[in-house]
């Protein structure tokens, strides 16, 4: 008998937040420079008042490169759960794999193609790392959940 996947709807997850991460890609650069410096000045905010003073265009750019990281380990994040639920294909690397270079490549490539954005590798570089870094914390989410319902309790000496 054919194993049935029943729970392929982990999957509609991962494309609805990929969807988002697309949308963020596709807003224009005044738009998404508009909502990236009300982040920068709250942090700014809260920095300052610990008696800390930076360049607000230096902190701008590391909080725009943070974004893209957080973005992507939200991504990493829901695919290794998403892998461990439901594997599209037998081997799990490559399930990950896909989503390591084809997403940060479409995301880069979609901003080439909007007005005032651009497309840079490091960003895709940071992207891939921040996948890598959510599908890690995700698999050991997965491994410590599985050991705590999962196995048999173990008899105490």
């Amino acid at each position: 008998m054919k194993k049935t996947r029943k729970h392929w709807w982990v999957w509609l997850i991962v494309l609805a937040y990929i969807g988002w991460i697309f949308s963020n890609s596709m807003m224009v650069a005044e738009a998404s420079q508009e909502m990236s410096y009300t982040v920068t000045y709250r942090l700014l905010a809260i920095v300052n008042r610990y008696g800390f003073w930076v360049d607000l265009n230096q902190f701008h750019h590391y909080v725009r490169k943070l974004a893209h990281f957080a973005e992507f380990s939200g991504l990493g994040f829901l695919v290794a759960l998403a892998m461990c639920i439901c594997p599209l294909f037998r081997w799990r690397i490559i399930n990950f794999g896909l989503f390591l270079f084809l997403i940060p490549l479409a995301d880069e490539s979609i901003q080439t193609m909007v007005a005032g954005r651009s497309s840079e590798v490091f960003d895709m570089m940071i992207d891939g790392g921040g996948i890598l870094f959510g599908g890690f914390c995700g698999y050991v989410l997965i491994l410590i959940l599985r050991d705590i319902f999962f196995h048999p309790k173990r008899k105490q000496a």
